[in-house]
């Protein structure tokens, strides 16, 4: 009777540990997408490139005060390859510096914002980036990972206002399973200045014995700030381009819809 309630017991835990397994398309093990924040020319210059090599489409949130007018024709040529073009405000709101001298106006700090303010300004760069890809709706990155305007959360409201689809960040989550997502406070695993193939490598590793979603946050890769020495990045490419039967390689909404209708 023991040996019955032991196996039935393994069985239970075997059945939820399979429903917590994401059912990847083409039998794939698990998910992986590289974001890219700022619109940076090292961005455009050295890793779409390395990315089209090995057939990936990579997500670049844009802030409208980053965008220069000669990097436009770039940008638009990335979304005409399939790569997602994604909004990350107009001014890059992020908390004031506890050292920072007395604030000058205008104020484009957070504590200096309210929901519905930044929430326009959102909207405001959705026209700009549709003028890129022709889209009416665009994922979105917190700017500095924060979801707080004037100490408010806005991640609710935003995901409200249907001007955007998806939200990444707010959590230091590494990698995301089904049945603890948020749509609009998506976890990312950032690539610090210097980070070694090697370290993002185990991330993708954990996601795929998790069977979950890996989001990776890039800003420079061979340049610009936040750098990540392009040799790494490419590391890192390679190997998901040598384990691609068993990792889906895709942009940011397009892991996120799958998600959300898997989840309906």
């Amino acid at each position: 009777m023991k040996n019955r309630l032991f196996l039935l017991f393994i069985g239970f835990l075997f059945i939820g540990n399979l429903h917590a397994q994401v059912e990847w398309p083409d039998g794939k093990k698990s998910a992986v997408v590289l974001t890219y924040d700022d619109g940076l020319k090292s961005q455009y210059e050295i890793v779409i490139p390395q990315l089209e090599k090995k057939h990936f489409c990579g997500t670049f949130f844009l802030y409208g005060l980053g965008v220069e007018q000669e990097d436009i024709p770039y940008w638009i040529r990335a979304a005409k390859k399939g790569h997602e073009i994604g909004n990350h405000s107009i001014y890059h709101p992020c908390l004031a510096k506890k050292n920072k001298k007395q604030q000058t106006l205008p104020c484009h700090d957070l504590e200096c914002y309210s929901v519905k303010g930044l929430l326009t300004e959102i909207k405001i760069m959705n026209t700009f980036l549709y003028t890129i890809d022709g889209k009416k709706i665009h994922s979105y990155a917190y700017p500095c990972g924060k979801t707080t305007a004037g100490g408010e959360d806005y991640s609710v409201p935003l995901s409200k206002t249907g001007i955007v689809d998806f939200a990444r960040g707010g959590s230091d989550k590494n990698f995301i399973k089904n049945e603890d997502i948020n749509f609009f406070k998506t976890p990312t695993y950032a690539a610090h200045t210097g980070a070694k193939a090697k370290e993002l490598i185990a991330q993708v590793k954990k996601g795929i014995k998790e069977g979950g979603l890996t989001v990776f946050v890039f800003h420079g890769v061979g340049g610009d700030y936040l750098t990540v020495d392009a040799e790494e990045h490419q590391k890192l490419l390679d190997y998901l381009d040598k384990h691609s039967k068993k990792i889906w390689v895709t942009t940011y909404s397009k892991a996120l819809k799958y998600l959300s209708e898997k989840k309906q």
